[in-house]
Formats: C-alpha cells, structure tokens, sequence
C-alpha cells in the first residue's frame, strides 16, 4: 500500500473503475435478490433459530456473503490484494482507536436524540418487532454485528482503504459516498441525510487509520444503541431484575 500523501498511479485508475464496477454489482444483488439469497443461507440453520428471527438471520447472513466473503476471496484471488491492504487488520491502532473512543459518547447521544424522531422511532421499532428476552437482544444485538461488520469492510475497507491505493484517499472517501448514500434509500429522510456527513467522517477515519475497526465499532453502537433506546421508549426492553 503507498504511503500517506502520495499520489495515485494513472495505470492504477483501470483496476479502480473494476473494483468500483463489481462492488455496485454486488450491491445490485444484495438489493434486489438478498432475501431470496438469505432464504436459502439460513435454511441449514433455521432449526436452531426462533422462527419470527428468520428473515432476519438470512438478511444478515445475505449482508456477510455478499459484502464481505466474496469480495474478500474476489480481492485475493484476482487482484492478490492481502486483506489488510483492505482494511481487515489493526492498522495505525494509535490513530483510529483515539478518535474512536472520542466519538463513541457522541454516537451514543446522537442514538438517544434520533431515537426521539417520530419517523425513525416507527421504522425500528418495526425493526425489532418480536425480540423479547436479555437472550434475544443478546442474540440481536451480536447478529446485526455480523452484519455491520460486512457493511463497514465493504464501504470502509474495500472501497475507502483498498481504492486509496488506486484513487489517493480524499477520492476514494468521496466516490464510496454515492453507493454508500443510494444504500440508505428507503429508509427514513433524517438518515438518508446524515449519511453524507457520517460516511464522510467513517470513511476519513477507516483511511486515516489504515483500518475499518474504528467506523465498524461505531456505526456498531450506533445501531445497538438506536434499537435499544427505541424499544426503552416504548417499554419494549426485559428487565435485567426480571431475567426477560
């Protein structure tokens, strides 16, 4: 991977365009066939799960095939990329694990203000219809990890650290902007909105820091954080005292 500050390649611009091009594909599938795709991943599992969770462990498990193994093994086979030249490794710790920390409470009240926001309070309150128990949330909670963790390797690490080695950083952190705001499409218009500003704060964060960890552990909380406080609204969450 080149250094910090150093200009990107022009004989490099080729391999970005097809980066670019099979990440919207794979984009484009996970749009438009993901839940049929989900049915048939959780189908080997789906004993093991509480019925009313099976749409949403196959969404999930849609989200890490599609996100993260095959443009991992895509990356590796065709264009010999190593996974932390993709983000998928520790990086500068120093760097994003300081801002992480930083940025955590802030996440976390941000969770607590939207949660307050009558549009975005009904879409996940529908979201997590159904869980109930610590277990589930447990469970629901370290699922959409999963999840999140396929997202943010997908728009942070592929698209942001691996394209920096083709496009500079500032470019790549620009140009994931647009798939990663049309992704948001559908959901409520506040969020739709803030993913400019938060994509452009992950994605300056995953390339500074040479790692994805940091924007994963953020929007992370950010989701666990947003699906708790709206189920606290509405008296939704087991009490610890209670056991569920």
């Amino acid at each position: 991977m080149r250094e910090e500050g150093t200009s990107p390649r022009a004989s490099s611009i080729p391999r970005a365009i097809l980066v670019f091009a099979v990440a919207c594909a794979l984009l484009a599938i996970l749009r438009f066939e993901g839940m049929a795709l989900g049915c048939v991943l959780v189908r080997p599992i789906a004993p093991l799960l509480d019925p009313r969770m099976h749409r949403h462990a196959g969404w999930v498990l849609a989200h890490v095939v599609l996100l993260f193994a095959v443009p991992l093994v895509l990356a590796r086979i065709g264009l010999k990329e190593k996974p932390e030249n993709l983000g998928v490794g520790i990086g500068d710790a120093r760097r994003w694990g300081r801002v992480t920390l930083g940025l955590l409470p802030l996440v976390v009240i941000s969770a607590a203000i939207l949660s307050r926001v009558p549009g975005v309070a009904a879409h996940y309150r529908a979201h997590t219809a159904g869980i109930s128990g610590i277990e589930g949330w447990i469970g629901w909670i370290g699922m959409w990890g999963a999840a999140f963790f396929a997202w943010e390797f997908f728009f942070r690490g592929l698209l942001v650290v691996g394209l920096a080695q083709d496009l500079g950083g500032p470019a790549a952190v620009v140009l994931h902007l647009v798939p990663f705001t049309l992704v948001h499409v559908g959901k409520p218009a506040l969020e739709v909105l803030l993913t400019v500003p938060g994509g452009l704060v992950f994605g300056a964060l995953a390339f500074r820091g040479r790692s994805m960890l940091g924007p994963f552990l953020l929007h992370w909380a950010l989701g666990a954080s947003l699906d708790l406080f709206v189920a606290r609204s509405v008296s939704a969450l087991p009490s610890i005292a209670s056991g569920g």
